[in-house]
Parts: C-alpha cells; structure tokens; sequence
C-alpha cells in the first residue's frame, strides 16, 4: 500500500512509495530451483480437476487446501457480521446464497482466481512449465529431502529448515512466482513510460530547494517503478478478466464439514 505524500516530499520519498507497490517475494533471499518444476511420480494417487481458471487445471487437493486456510475466516466473519456460532448445519447448502457455504466458496473462488491467472501468465511468459499442484506436491516433497540432506552435510540452508507443510510452501512458491512475473510485465512495460511522464510524476511528489537534480540514474529508477505500478494494474486487470469454471457437482463433496442430517436441522437464532 502506497503512503500518503506531502507535498514537501523528497524523491528519496517519492522512489520509496512507488517501489513499495511491487510484491516482495515470500521466499528468503539465496539459491532457489526453479519455479514449479519436475514432473509428478507415476505412482502420485490421481487427484480430479474439479474446474479451470484461464485454462489452468484446479484439483480437489488445491481446492481443498485453499478451503482449509479460509475457514477460519468465514467463521469469524458470520460471528462478528451477524452473530452466528457455529452449529449443526452450519456448512450445509440450505443456508442459501448468503450463508457460510456460499461465503466460503466465494473466498475461495476469488483466492483461486488470483493465483491461477498469475499461474498463466507465467506459463505463457516462459517462466514455468508445469503449474500442476501435482508437480508442486512432488517439488515440496524433493525440497525438504534437499534441504534435509544440505543441512547434514553442514551446508547453509536459506529459509526454514523444513515446509511444514505443502500449503506454506505453495503460497511461498507462488510469491515467488507472483514476483517474477511482476518483474517481466514491467520490463515489457518500461519502454513505453515516456520522459513526461517521469518528469510529471517527479514535479507532483518533488518540491522544494532540497529537491535532487532529475538525472539520467533518477529518471531510469523512476521508469523503473512506474512500470512496476503498471504491471500490479496489467495483472489485476487479467484477474478481474478471468475465465472461471467450476464443476458445482464435484464441489458438493467438498466442505468443511458433513453433518448427520444437517440439513433438517434449523440455524440458531442470532439474536
């Protein structure tokens, strides 16, 4: 999120603000593989797409790792919004289009989006070649064996010794992922940000005698994060643009919870 500027801003002020609109990557600094990369085992059990988002497959393991990490967020958000605990039926499909299921769904559609549209992107852009969470099962698995086998040799190991999990390394794979590909669409971007506009957006925030001489190195680092603020808006547009299809019939078996005749049973009253 971009601070508030005065209008006595210095551009070391300005530089700062523009560049804090690129994505840090989740990842800790030092060698990496590369992104997504391997082929899944044969014998890896067989996981079913239920839907694609711009072409790029979701499975029930994807689907189901993203439903576990905003639960707890529907919960919170129906307790502090309207009051409602949990009960009996809470996850159930009869709670219509404004209950939990659907709130939940909807959370989890929109987390899809975000990442499968970065996911193809980078496919097309080269970046990766495989986005399966099949091969990213298979890539967490090999990365904790080498991080094992690193540290027994006494080597230096960047980041946590281990994943915990395969959700933790997902979402810091695709930080990485997210990263990159931000880094590609500004490159592509920077030759189209002309010297007016580096010199209209350095008088908006640039003002007073302290202001720094607007040289050859100032106008390419301002280029720079003009591009970068450009390639955050080219991406949330290819977001907002998605082309999303879920199979409602294979979603139907997965939720948090299946209650013993959940649907017979009446919501608590909130008040």
């Amino acid at each position: 999120m971009i601070p508030s500027h005065t209008k006595s801003l210095r551009v070391t002020g300005l530089l700062g603000a523009l560049i804090l609109v690129s994505v840090i990557p989740l990842a800790n600094a030092g060698p990496q593989e590369p992104l997504l990369s391997g082929t899944p085992p044969s014998s890896m059990v067989t996981d079913p797409v239920v839907g694609t988002i711009n072409q790029e497959p979701v499975s029930a393991a994807e689907y189901r790792m993203i439903m576990e990490r905003k639960t707890s967020l529907v919960y919170s958000y129906f307790k502090s919004e309207k009051g409602l605990d949990d009960h009996l039926g809470y996850w159930s499909e009869t709670s219509g289009p404004t209950g939990p299921l659907a709130k939940l769904r909807e959370m989890i559609r929109d987390e899809l989006v975000r990442i499968k549209v970065v996911q193809s992107l980078a496919r097309e852009k080269g970046l990766i070649a495989d986005a399966s969470f099949a091969t990213l099962q298979n890539d967490y698995t090999r990365e904790n064996a080498r991080r094992r086998a690193a540290l027994d040799a006494g080597e230096v190991v960047y980041g946590p010794k281990q994943y915990r999990s395969v959700g933790i390394y997902y979402y810091v794979r695709f930080g990485d992922l997210r990263y990159k590909l931000l880094e590609a669409l500004a490159k592509e971007a920077a030759p189209g940000i002309s010297d007016d506009d580096i010199k209209a957006c350095y008088d908006e925030r640039n003002a007073g005698p302290d202001a720094k001489l607007l040289d050859d190195e100032l106008k390419q680092r301002i280029r720079e994060a003009l591009a970068g603020k450009q390639a955050e808006k080219q991406l949330e547009a290819f977001q907002a643009a998605a082309r999303v299809e879920l199979n409602a019939d294979l979603l139907r078996g997965i939720i948090p919870r299946i209650d013993p005749a959940q649907d017979a049973v009446p919501p608590p009253s909130s008040s």
